[in-house]
């Protein structure tokens, strides 16, 4: 018995598909990137200037004192205070934008505009996290003080099996060790024990959970293995930053010829932590994240700009340290 010919209206001519004609239900949901936020801007110094190419941080060194013998006069004993300055420059602007054309958006049934501006704008903010973070580590690795006697960032470089790497309780304790290490070593350099903070790769977040003793509160660590995060270990702040090692964007641009945010290439890979105090790096900000829509008649479309104008800097080496950690071997 031949098949019945029967109408198929989903059937476009010349195509196979028998449902391509028919209309897709919009679900209502759009699936976009996972929301990313800038982690570092906020626990840094930042100043905001109105005009200029840069701003002047001073450094002063410290007092000391001595015995006033019998008969001395103080014109005899006096050392003056050491003073120094850091200045700071603005990078240039730095932007993210996107085109949507008129026909484009008319055939969309869900809206881009939001998106892609949420979307422009945390690029910005992970450049700028990216950028803080690698100034961290620079000034950790130069091993220079910005006065005598004030202090050098802190390398902490350890060596494990190559079987212990990763989330396991070998990595973690070592981490806890390390930054046991380093609140001695901060404190010997008069770092002030509040606002440290310790920017940390995911997985040196899971392996001190795994270890225990970063959720152990007779350690002083703040964290629970329900929800495997880790918040607080030896007075550190702990943030974890899966952008690490990224460094800031691409600096070829930039207004001042060789001052590109990368992260020392020596500790890219091994790097597991960065940790700095508040006052350790700084932020001139000439101006602030916008973003500006514009007409494109041309193109009959529509442009999306996400910018701002920031520069980055250390200011205080003695307050910045890297961990590190590498296989035996």
């Amino acid at each position: 018995m031949a098949l019945t010919n029967i109408s198929q209206p989903g059937l476009n001519q010349g195509q196979t598909d028998a449902l391509a004609g028919f209309l897709k239900v919009f679900s209502g949901e759009v699936i976009s990137a996972f929301e990313r936020s800038s982690l570092a801007i906020n626990n840094h110094l930042m100043r905001t200037i109105s005009s200029g190419k840069s701003a002047s941080f001073p450094v002063m060194g410290r007092a000391k004192a001595a015995y006033l013998g019998a008969g001395q006069s103080l014109d005899e004993i006096r050392e003056a205070i050491p003073h120094n300055e850091k200045i700071i420059g603005i990078d240039g602007l730095l932007t993210s934008d996107q085109m949507i054309t008129d026909i484009y958006e008319a055939m969309s049934h869900f809206d881009v505009r939001n998106e892609y501006s949420k979307q422009m704008g945390e690029a910005l903010a992970v450049s700028a996290d990216g950028a803080i973070l690698a100034e961290i580590a620079k000034l950790a690795v130069e091993q220079k003080e910005n006065i005598t006697g004030l202090g050098k960032g802190v390398i902490l470089d350890k060596q494990i099996d190559a079987t212990d790497m990763g989330v396991t309780e070998a990595e973690g304790k070592m981490i806890v060790q390390m930054l046991l290490e380093l609140k001695a070593k901060f404190s010997n350099q008069y770092v002030p024990a509040t606002e440290r903070y310790v920017y940390m790769k995911p997985d040196g977040v899971a392996a001190l959970v795994a270890s225990w003793n970063a959720i152990n509160r007779d350690f002083g660590a703040v964290g629970t293995l329900v929800d495997g995060n880790v918040t607080k270990i030896a007075g550190f702040n702990i943030i974890e930053v899966p952008h690490l090692t990224d460094g800031g964007a691409d600096g070829t641009h930039v207004l001042r010829s060789g001052t590109a945010h990368d992260f020392p290439s020596t500790y890219k890979d091994k790097c597991v932590f960065v940790a700095a105090h508040h006052t350790a790096v700084g932020t001139v900000k000439l101006k602030d994240l916008a973003v500006e829509t514009g007409r494109r008649i041309e193109y009959q479309a529509t442009q999306l700009v996400a910018k701002y104008s920031m520069g980055h800097g250390g200011l205080r080496p003695e307050a910045t340290a890297i961990g590190c950690i590498s296989a035996k071997g």
